[in-house]
Formats: C-alpha cells, structure tokens, sequence
C-alpha cells in the first residue's frame, strides 16, 4: 500500500501547467482517494516554498485513508463509527479533539470537547457498548448514564477490572468509584494493613519496653483498631471517580451533599476538567472536612476497638485472678475520644502530606518508569506509620489513659 502511494503521488516540477491547471491522481485500496493538485506560478498549493506537501494536505490523506505510516496533522476529520469498533473503545471514542461523529469533541458520537477518554456517551452508546463486550453495569451506574450521561474513560476502566477489584466495582459503589479513580487504591490499602501492622509492633516494643507484656491488652487494642482505621484512612481521602459529564455537586442532591461534593477528597486531589475544579478555599475546607471525618471514625473504632480490649481484661482477670502487675482498666469514652482526636489532628495532616508527595511523583517520575509509584508509596507509608505510632502512644499517655 505504502508503494503503490508513492508511486502514485503527483511530483511538481519546473514544466509544471499554467495556473488554474488541475491534476488528478487516484490511489486505490478498499478505497478511492482522490488527491487535487492546483498549480500556481509553476507551484502547486499542496507544495511549500521547501517542495515537501503542506501539513493540511497530508493530514486529509491520513484522516482519510487512515494510514499509520502518514501523520495526522491539521484539522481532525469525522471519524465514522467502524473505527471506535475495530479499536474495541467505546463508541465516539475515536478520532481527535474535533468535532463529528464519534470524534473526540462534539458532534452526533457524544458530548463535551477534549481528550477522547473523557468523552461524555449517552445511554445508547452505553447500551451498545456493554451489548458488545457481555457487561452488565449496577444500577447507580445506569440511573448516572440516563441523567447525565456516562464518562467514556469511566466505562472502559469499569470493563477493565475482573478478580477481587472486579467483584467489588460490581457490588460495593463506595469502593468502585475509588478503584476507577486511582488504579494503586487497593495496593495503597493493602500497604497500609502491612505496613501498620508491623509499624504498630515495632512502635509498641520500643514504647512500652519491659512493660510491653504486662500491658499487651492494650497492643491488641491498638492494633485491631488501627487495622480497622488503615481502611477509613486511605478510603475516606482517596479521590473518587467522576461518573457523569457534570461535577459532583451538580449531581448531588441537598444543600448539605452539594457542599460537601464541592470539597476535594483530600488537599492535593487533582482538577478534572468539566467536572472538577477546587479553589484554594475549597482546598483548606478539606482540612477540616477530613478533621471531622477522621475524628468521627477514630471514635467509633475506639468504641469498639477498647471496649473489645476491656472485655478481655475483665475476662482474664475472671479466670486468673487479679494480680498486683495489673493495670487499671482504661476508661472506655476517654479514650476513644482520644482516638478521635489523633485521627482528627495527627492523621489528618500526615495523610495529607503522604498524598501531596504521592501526588508529586506520579506527575514526575511514575510517567517515564510507573514502578517508582509502588515503591515511593511503600516508602511514603513506612514513615508514616512509624511517625504515627510513636505519636499517637504519646498522646494517649498525655491524656491519662495508657
């Protein structure tokens, strides 16, 4: 095919016809492309002052023939919908950012300009979509589509996801907008769980030294409540996807759900444009949004997580007897208010700082080798957790109840 072409390219010369004059060259695969060449002062317009074609003219040849050995430049041309079939995209996700059917901008394959994977698909896009690939979609997902349409990005992520991410993008909605938004959540979750774990023991050994076994109820308690919270902690800041082709507070019912939406999910989240936008003030009313959030958890989990320990304490003593090394059974409201004012103070800020540096090296050093993300994470959270450990001992040892 790429021989045939340039043997069947018009060459400009010093004999070229007068002005006006029209030359027509047919090149013939599956197709017939035609290619006019117009001379003009012994110039044909498709040839520069250099002799090499104008970028208009290759990018027509390109967009039409669809060639991959011939750039596409200049403007985009409509894109039929065969070749966001052939492709296996979503339909009206091929093309560029122009306008047409099935190209990446307006036009009758979708809604909204831009990238082609933050194309907006209408229902029957959707429907014919998931009709062709055998996937069925959760009802959240399908009442968005109907109302707001459905982000193309968003839907190939969705189909993408099988095994353990897969059974929860079908099945837990919290936990799918989360998958799809960050493709390292699950890892960051299960980083968090191991690394705390063994963060936690290292912290309490050091910490409590020779009373480490005399006060081992209250490591168990530490522990099973901070491997409760490893979960809030990575879920309650990480970025959830963006559905629909309008932002989250649009999409939001109640004054209180609007406002809230309009609120990053942690202070260094990323912009999404046409949907979400936060300004600075935005940013530090996140602080105290996750502050709340983080201090409300840190209560609950306390509640359950001491109260468990205490039961276990009365329990052992029931059996063997209360000895003269017992500790004092820690009061149960204090310290998970105590719990609710580490998560609220000192988690809060150290989470926010491990994103922000999440954040700067996927924008930076992730982009050329992706391995350094896991391996930064890992890091990140290492530190993290021994930092909070230590700290969170010492602030329950200034309130009295350790």
């Amino acid at each position: 095919m790429q021989t045939a072409l340039k043997g069947s390219l018009p060459r400009c010369s010093s004999r070229c016809p007068a002005p006006q004059a029209n030359r027509r060259v047919a090149v013939q695969s599956r197709s017939v492309v035609q290619v006019r060449c117009q001379a003009s002062h012994h110039q044909e317009p498709g040839v520069g002052p250099s002799g090499a074609f104008s970028t208009n003219l290759l990018g027509q040849l390109g967009s039409r023939m669809r060639l991959p050995f011939l750039p596409q430049f200049g403007s985009p041309q409509r894109a039929g919908p065969s070749a966001a079939a052939a492709s296996g995209a979503p339909p009206g996700n091929s093309g560029g950012s122009g306008s047409g059917g099935g190209g990446g901008g307006g036009g009758d394959g979708g809604k909204g300009d831009g990238d082609d994977e933050d194309r907006i698909l209408d229902s029957k896009q959707v429907e014919a979509f998931c009709k062709e690939k055998g996937v069925t979609l959760p009802a959240d997902m399908l009442e968005t589509t109907a109302k707001f349409g459905l982000r193309a990005k968003m839907l190939t992520a969705f189909c993408a996801q099988t095994g353990f991410s897969g059974y929860l993008c079908r099945t837990m909605p919290y936990m799918r907008d989360r998958i799809l938004a960050d493709p390292l959540f699950l890892f960051k979750i299960g980083a968090e769980v191991v690394i705390d774990s063994g963060c936690a023991t290292v912290a309490e050994v050091r910490k409590r030294g020779d009373d480490f076994w005399a006060e081992f109820e209250f490591y168990l308690s530490d522990l099973s409540v901070g491997l409760v919270l490893d979960v809030a902690l990575v879920s309650l800041m990480a970025p959830a996807a963006l559905m629909g082709g309008a932002s989250k507070a649009a999409m939001s019912s109640g004054w209180i759900g609007k406002a809230l939406a309009a609120v990053p999910s942690a202070f260094f989240e990323a912009n999404v444009p046409g949907g979400k936008a936060f300004s600075l003030g935005q940013r530090f009313a996140c602080l105290g949004v996750k502050a709340l959030e983080y201090s409300l958890a840190g209560i609950v989990c306390g509640l359950i997580g001491q109260g468990v320990c205490n039961s276990i304490m009365m329990l052992k003593r029931e059996v063997h007897g209360v000895k003269e090394d017992d500790v004092a059974v820690p009061p149960l409201v204090k310290t998970a208010l105590v719990w609710g004012m580490f998560m609220g103070l000192s988690s809060n800020l150290r989470y926010q700082v491990v994103i922000g540096l999440e954040r700067v090296v996927e924008l930076t050093i992730a982009k050329k080798v992706p391995a350094v993300a896991y391996g930064s994470t890992l890091a990140f959270r290492f530190v993290n957790n021994v930092i909070g450990g230590e700290n969170f001992i010492d602030m329950a040892r200034w309130a009295g109840v350790q």
